[in-house]
């Protein structure tokens, strides 16, 4: 059985019994390059059954957090969506873990490959800077959706923008997101002490009045952010790695980064790829460095043959 230990830097993730087998996965990835006296792990069990609580605490040292909706959210938008409470517990992390230094979330659909990533989000996190990665880099195949028009007129089509109406956000505010980038709360880091959870928490609770709770961490975060000018600090992809230019080595042995330098990927995060999170044998095409494609899965156990 292994002990957690630290609390210095604790990584968080949460999910019900569905999520189980890749929480179970981003918490071997982890254990396989840290130790529990390094770094801590926690989940919030949104459903786990016993078995699967056991078996976290007993293989991996997980800490188990049970948390509340925090935030007043009518049983008529919940429908029995209990899961949905980690998009608002993760604005609250701080309150669930008073004696950590250093909070990293990672999403129960990512794994670490290469732990560098994770040093260098608790780096940014140390600045009192939320360490987190934009999803409009290089690797966005577009930058903006747009819905043309006659006459060269076009209707900007962004995320952040539909989600701040939809959750009554005044007009001027949804105007000063709309163009900006969504930053991915999926992986972040942040100081316990920092001011950041506060602004997050004050946005989340006006935009989940009205809005969807799927969608309500991020679009919070990004009014705490550009609107509220909370301090970011923007991580290099590979803390965050969502394809879909999905690369490895010519070895098929690392999923790298699809561009020069083809570093390896540090957190390999599967959003969108709900069939694939359900079932190891679904698989995606992976280019390789000499120039061939491969379909492989991209959860952990494709890439890592031992436990």
């Amino acid at each position: 059985m292994v002990k957690p230990v630290s609390t210095a830097r604790v990584v968080v993730t949460g999910g019900d019994a569905g999520y189980f087998p890749l929480i179970e996965e981003l918490a071997a990835s982890i254990r396989a390059h840290r130790t529990a006296e390094q770094l801590g792990l926690a989940v919030i069990d949104a459903g786990l059954e016993p078995g699967h609580r056991e078996h976290l605490v007993r293989r991996y040292g997980v800490r188990l957090l049970d948390v509340g909706w925090e935030l007043e959210v009518p049983a008529s938008r919940v429908r029995g969506r209990d899961h949905l409470k980690v998009q608002v517990a993760r604005a609250f992390l701080d309150r669930y873990l008073p004696e950590t230094e250093l909070i990293s979330w990672i999403d129960a659909d990512a794994w670490v490959q290469d732990p560098s990533a994770l040093d260098l989000l608790f780096r940014g996190a140390e600045l009192s800077r939320l360490a987190i990665v934009s999803q409009t880099s290089r690797y966005s195949e577009v930058a903006m959706t747009l819905r043309w028009g006659p006459f060269g007129w076009a209707q900007v089509r962004s995320i952040l923008y539909k989600n701040a109406r939809r959750a009554g956000v005044p007009e001027a505010q949804a105007r000063r997101i709309g163009d900006r980038p969504t930053l991915n709360s999926g992986v972040f880091a942040l100081h316990r002490e920092a001011p950041q959870w506060a602004l997050w928490r004050a946005r989340q609770a006006e935009v989940i009045r009205r809005g969807r709770i799927f969608t309500s961490d991020q679009l919070s975060l990004a009014l705490a952010v550009y609107v509220d000018g909370a301090p970011v600090e923007l991580m290099p992809e590979t803390c965050n790695y969502m394809g879909a230019l999905w690369t490895c080595s010519a070895d098929e042995g690392t999923l790298v980064e699809r561009y020069l330098p083809n570093a390896p990927v540090g957190v390999v995060h599967m959003a969108g790829y709900d069939a694939m999170r359900r079932d190891l044998e679904v698989t995606a095409p992976v280019r390789t460095l000499d120039g061939r494609v491969v379909q492989r899965s991209l959860r952990r156990p494709a890439w890592v043959s031992a436990p």
